[in-house]
């Protein structure tokens, strides 16, 4: 398959999760899509230069039309993501290109809830996920037991939710972007591969499948 057609089918399938939250999509890109370009007919008018203005007016329409859709998009994936086990984890494997991984479910307790692991250029980032008072003591033992093996390593705790001190899932992308990069590339690996040999013991999962970080826009950022 060619680049333009895979490129064609990834816009495709966006569409489609993206539309199953946003009903009014299609509508939206259309009606922005079309204001756009009667600006720039109206200007071509105005200056007798209709063909250059309309060929502006028409790349301009679909830039607009472009990043609105990203935009959109990522809040709908995100919406259909929030408040299931593992939500954060998908958020982060869409991270990648930026350089960040995650293990997930390196603790759990009865009440389901959970810790995920993610390592990038500001560290370790432990990511909690759950609703019991348990959480709290979760986060801790794993940042103890972690600082143990990664004592020279920033490891900063986060817990997911729309409470005081939390952060939303929706604003999970940007909250790490604009986290202090204290490591080299190289550095992230080398800390990559230290926390991939720790010895750890199976935890119980929660029910139910983990969201696919499939399910999210491929090829879009949180702006």
């Amino acid at each position: 398959m060619s680049k333009l057609g895979q490129r064609f089918r990834t816009i495709r399938d966006n569409y489609r999760i993206a539309k199953e939250h946003d009903p009014r999509l299609g509508w939206i890109l259309l009606g922005l899509s079309a204001l756009t370009l009667a600006v720039f007919i109206g200007i071509g008018a105005w200056t007798n230069n209709m063909i250059t203005w309309v060929i502006i007016g028409v790349s301009t329409a679909l830039l607009v039309a472009a990043i609105v859709f990203s935009r959109r998009a990522m809040r709908s994936a995100y919406r259909s993501i929030e408040g299931k086990p593992g939500a954060a984890v998908a958020v982060i494997q869409n991270m990648s290109r930026a350089g960040w991984s995650v293990t997930p479910a390196v603790a759990a307790n009865k009440a389901q809830d959970l810790v995920h692991r993610a390592v990038g250029r500001p560290g370790v980032v432990l990511i909690g996920e759950g609703s019991s008072q348990g959480l709290g003591h979760l986060l801790t033992a794993e940042h103890k037991r972690t600082a143990r093996f990664m004592a020279e390593v920033p490891i900063t705790e986060i817990t997911i939710g729309d409470g005081p001190d939390q952060v939303p899932i929706a604003k999970l992308d940007k909250h790490l972007r604009k986290m202090t990069k204290v490591l080299a590339p190289g550095e992230v690996n080398t800390v990559r591969k230290r926390l991939e040999a720790l010895a750890t013991m199976p935890v119980p999962m929660p029910k139910g499948p983990m969201p696919r970080s499939s399910r999210m826009p491929r090829g879009s950022k949180l702006r």
